[in-house]
């Protein structure tokens, strides 16, 4: 398993990520055994880089994640969970996100954290109920967890880097967090690279580079697509059986069509599976610290490591790629 540097931090993260959310589920919903057995499979091949938040479940997540690695006595995993703001919550601000740190950390069972995010979307405009925050939220949350670092409660602190492109960018250059999440596949590498011409989905204007000059590691988040990048269409039981996409077509179908042009990796003995395939091209860029998973079965974490160990795509195929996303991924 490779490591990467976590931005400035003095924290090494694995490539790859165990995502530890809702859409997979598996440490929502999933069989205690099955969690169990997933991951300590995961800690024995190098992942050590769990990412959880109060949303996944209401709290379960937070719940099963932590129950799981004190029970194997994984005392080493790094741990970030997440911090999302209601409607109801506005009105006081920092008592909300001490409220919310204290009780994870009470649902992870643990005196202090790796790291904490914020879950909201940025925008230059706050918009409670379509779950967006503006750089006068963020002030107020930066403020509770700086004081939360001084009282050796979290080590670090970062953002959710989904919103308007425009003030992610703005709020990471002006508040230099620790981490951002970032959306990051096949369908959509702009976080990382120049987006084509007439690019027809959101483009975060190579976010990564804005965090590297603040210092801040990057975790790509929707590696598979919601599911679009595996080539199933059928959804695993426990999984989210609706999910939405982020920054790629308006329905999961939408993707899912787009995804087949990828085919050529396959019939061309590139990788042996479209999920091999996905987990591969997001390791393949140094800009990104870690490449969370959602998942659903052991079987999942399985097929993840066997695609990390095989390493990143060469710079061939990935130039492909990027050609390819030219000629599909545009405005007519």
């Amino acid at each position: 398993m490779e490591y990467r540097r976590f931005g400035s931090t003095d924290i090494d993260v694995s490539v790859l990520g165990f995502g530890c959310g809702a859409v997979g589920g598996l440490m929502v919903r999933g069989e205690h055994e099955d969690m169990i057995r997933s991951v300590e499979y995961a800690l024995e091949h190098g992942v050590n880089y769990f990412d959880t938040a109060r949303m996944y479940g209401d709290g379960l997540s937070e719940i099963h994640t932590g129950a799981i690695l004190r029970e194997i006595g994984a005392s080493d995993a790094i741990v970030g969970t997440k911090v999302r703001l209601s409607p109801s919550e506005y009105s006081d601000i920092p008592n909300a996100i001490e409220t919310q740190i204290e009780n994870s950390l009470s649902r992870l069972g643990l005196d202090s954290v790796d790291i904490v995010y914020t879950h909201d979307r940025i925008g230059a405009i706050p918009s409670p109920f379509q779950g967006v925050i503006s750089e006068r939220e963020l002030e107020q949350i930066v403020t509770v967890f700086e004081r939360f670092v001084e009282a050796g409660k979290i080590r670090y602190w970062g953002f959710n880097g989904l919103g308007e492109t425009i003030a992610i960018k703005d709020c990471v250059a002006q508040f230099k967090p620790s981490g951002i999440h970032t959306c990051f596949n096949m369908l959509n590498a702009s976080s990382v690279e120049a987006a084509p011409p007439r690019f027809s989905y959101q483009d975060y204007e190579n976010l990564s580079s804005v965090a590297a000059s603040v210092g801040a590691g990057t975790v790509g988040i929707r590696v598979l697509a919601a599911g679009a990048l595996t080539g199933i269409t059928e959804r695993h039981e426990i999984a989210a059986q609706s999910v939405a996409p982020i920054a790629t077509g308006e329905t999961l179908d939408d993707d899912f069509n787009k995804a087949s042009n990828f085919n050529f990796l396959i019939t061309e003995g590139y990788a042996s599976s479209m999920v091999e395939a996905a987990i591969r091209f997001s390791i393949s860029f140094e800009e990104i610290s870690t490449s969370l998973v959602g998942l659903s079965s052991f079987d999942h974490i399985e097929q993840a490591i066997s695609a990390a160990d095989k390493g990143p795509f060469d710079g061939e195929v990935i130039e492909r790629l990027k050609e390819l996303r030219t000629t599909f991924i545009t405005n007519t």
